[in-house]
């Protein structure tokens, strides 16, 4: 593979009648399984009768110069050629869902035969013959074209730079080299588009998952309607809620007990169990259970799932530590290890570029507070109980009523308070708000504690709610 080679792709949605040869051609080529699309055509009906047209979006992986799915993937199993193709490895895939949770342009998919993530890698086992991709051959009307940015001589490059052309969602700084020549905004913007009332689209229902389309009014002045996409799905359910809450306590636990020099191995012992919950709950939670062990064999560095793996080890070794021996300077260690073990979610959250939701620089103080809240829920210290619910309450009210900058976000806070997830949502202010009531210690700690949880749950979940696609 070169490195004076860039593969690059230009779409010209100009020439495209959405005859959907493509997405048949790919999954013909690729062995890609019914109910998932490594590419796919995507119609929207813009304008009123009599003056309205059908536009169309060929959809797929951005082969991004700056992947941040490649930054995500724990193991390197997705990762960036010389030539500029994103690529994938599925012997190494452990199906975190990192990666799909990563990617803004909702590309990568769980293979449901093989249980690896896949996505568009521009037949790079037909490029590395001298072919061309099974889409660019089949194409009726030659509207996908590929070649070499970096030859001023390939169609490729007289398009980029001398014609008008777009990319998806510039703004998340990913430097994607698929273009767009004549494409629609309704069809870029993932938001652009009103979703069918009813949910009903041509040809089909989506059914389960993450419906596309936006729910409300559409974030275009043309009046536009999503006739026909593919379903998503959020890439991340209640086993990583679960683990957030079962790993607060057991962080939060530690860390209270410790900075208030609590004597006695319980807390210690409340830790490890509920560590051991958050383990087996992640290790769950992988498409590829069994291959676990990659993640600490064979690290990629930049990810946050290989960091927080790390650190949850050396957190069980301070537990271990704690439970045998118990000396005065383990907490001097151990304190901010049950810190960082408690907020580096938040930090793996931010990688994922596409959740807007998730790129609040609060994030980390908001899983450190709830660490608190709910070790000294567990420890029933009710002082420091009351103060850090009160202030974990008030940032999520904060993160609620403050103005969003993005679209995505504010759909995404939209989803939490009134959509899908209202009722997590609820239940989740509500059982904390109860918990300060003055009902008896117990009682509170037991609903801060439900109410915690359905909060997290809301938050995780709705900022997978908004199509990106």
């Amino acid at each position: 593979m070169s490195e004076s080679v860039q593969w690059a792709k230009v779409i010209d949605q100009t020439r495209c009648i959405g005859c959907h040869a493509c997405s048949t051609a790919c999954k013909s080529e690729n062995a890609v399984p019914l109910g998932v699309n490594r590419t796919y055509v995507k119609y929207v009906d813009v304008g009123e009768f009599p003056a309205a047209r059908r536009a169309f979006q060929v959809t797929r992986c951005n082969q991004c110069d700056h992947p941040p799915c490649v930054t995500a993937c724990p193991t390197s199993a997705m990762f960036r050629r010389p030539d500029g193709i994103v690529d994938f490895d599925k012997s190494i895939c452990i199906g975190c869902k990192a990666c799909i949770a990563a990617c803004p342009y909702d590309a990568i998919f769980i293979n449901p035969d093989d249980h690896s993530a896949e996505k568009c890698n521009f037949c790079a086992h037909r490029i590395e013959v001298e072919l061309e991709p099974a889409c660019v051959i089949v194409c009726p009307t030659e509207a996908i074209i590929v070649g070499d940015l970096k030859d001023p001589e390939s169609r490729v490059s007289q398009y980029v730079n001398r014609d008008v052309v777009a990319v998806r969602r510039p703004e998340k700084e990913t430097y994607p080299k698929l273009f767009y020549k004549g494409a629609h905004q309704a069809t870029l913007d993932p938001l652009a588009a009103k979703r069918p009332d009813g949910g009903i689209f041509m040809w089909s229902e989506q059914g389960g998952g993450v419906s596309s389309g936006h729910p409300g009014f559409a974030n275009n002045v043309a009046a536009a309607m999503l006739s026909y996409d593919v379903p998503h799905r959020a890439p991340w359910g209640w086993p990583v809620s679960l683990y957030i809450w079962t790993k607060a306590i057991a962080a939060g636990t530690y860390l209270v007990a410790s900075s208030m020099a609590m004597t006695g191995r319980l807390p210690a012992m409340i830790s490890a169990v509920f560590l051991a919950m958050t383990l087996v709950l992640l290790v769950g939670d992988l498409e590829h259970p069994r291959r676990f062990y990659m993640i600490l064999t064979r690290p990629q560095w930049r990810s946050w799932l290989v960091r927080g793996a790390v650190i949850l080890t050396v957190f069980a070794i301070v537990l271990g530590i704690d439970l045998l021996w118990s000396p005065t300077w383990l907490a001097f260690i151990g304190i901010p290890i049950a810190a960082a073990a408690g907020t580096y979610t938040a930090f793996l959250f931010a990688q994922a570029k596409a959740r807007d939701l998730w790129q609040s620089p609060l994030l980390p103080v908001r899983h450190l507070v709830q660490c608190i809240v709910a070790g000294s829920a567990v420890l029933r210290i009710m002082p420091l109980l009351a103060i850090a619910t009160a202030i974990h309450l008030v940032l999520i009210l904060a993160e609620v009523a403050t103005p969003h900058p993005t679209a995505h976000a504010r759909l995404a806070v939209r989803e939490m308070i009134r959509g899908k997830y209202r009722l997590a949502f609820v239940v989740g202010v509500l059982f904390q708000f109860a918990g300060l009531c003055g009902v008896p210690p117990t009682a509170a700690a037991i609903l801060i504690l439900i109410g915690l949880l359905a909060s997290e749950h809301a938050h995780v979940s709705a900022a997978q709610a908004v199509p990106l696609a």
